[in-house]
């Protein structure tokens, strides 16, 4: 896992890269991390591995032991629950902003996203259908102009994308599955149809929701 980290400040590039490492599923559930190895891998010192690990405790990606060390932290089902219904919580309100002020030009580039997604997802390229996921969802928060909500929401999705990530490969058959649950989403915004909108987002969270759940 040998990664090089460049120009803005230490702590935040080994947050990031270790963030991407669990997300990814490349470190796992119960993996121990240890600051001299991490700080090796990324030829930094112990110190601003310190102050990420830090960061991802108070983010939920890491939990630490007494006397045990540090290790990648797992999800329950209520800790599952409750980020998909906190998100189906404020993204009506993002959508309702957004299509407020949504343009031609906005509904081109959720549908060149959706396309994309829809591409990637045919191929089974589970990163890129995550990534455009991410681009999806984050556009219309973007529209929606509400700095603290989008605030929320990036340190939301980074949580949700982790179960997303180790799930999908588990219960969707198909990922351009995830793919086409977008597409009423999207014809809901090109008739500016809020209510509409808010529904077919309802029936997508719920579809993923029940899908890692089991139920």
């Amino acid at each position: 896992m040998e990664k090089k980290v460049t120009n803005y400040s230490l702590p935040d590039q080994v947050c990031d890269l270790l963030k991407e490492s669990i997300i990814k599923g490349e470190l796992k559930p119960g993996d121990r991390i240890i600051e001299m190895e991490i700080a090796k891998s990324y030829n930094v010192s112990q110190a601003p591995v310190r102050e990420a690990l830090s960061r991802l405790r108070k983010e939920g990606f890491v939990i630490h032991h007494r006397h045990k060390g540090t290790f990648v932290s797992n999800f329950s089902k209520k800790n599952i629950d409750e980020i998909y219904s906190f998100r189906e919580a404020i993204e009506p309100l993002a959508i309702a902003r957004a299509i407020q002020k949504i343009k031609e030009v906005d509904l081109r580039e959720l549908s060149d996203l959706y396309q994309e997604m829809l591409k990637a997802g045919k191929n089974g390229d589970l990163e890129k259908v995550r990534e455009i996921d991410v681009a999806f969802h984050s556009y219309i928060y973007k529209l929606a102009d509400h700095d603290y909500m989008y605030q929320v929401w990036e340190d939301l999705s980074a949580v949700s994308n982790r179960i997303w990530y180790i799930t999908s490969q588990i219960y969707f058959d198909n990922l351009d599955e995830i793919a086409k649950l977008h597409k009423p989403i999207l014809d809901a915004l090109y008739k500016r149809d809020v209510e509409g909108c808010i529904k077919a987002f309802n029936i997508h969270t719920h579809y993923v929701w029940q899908k890692i759940t089991n139920e």
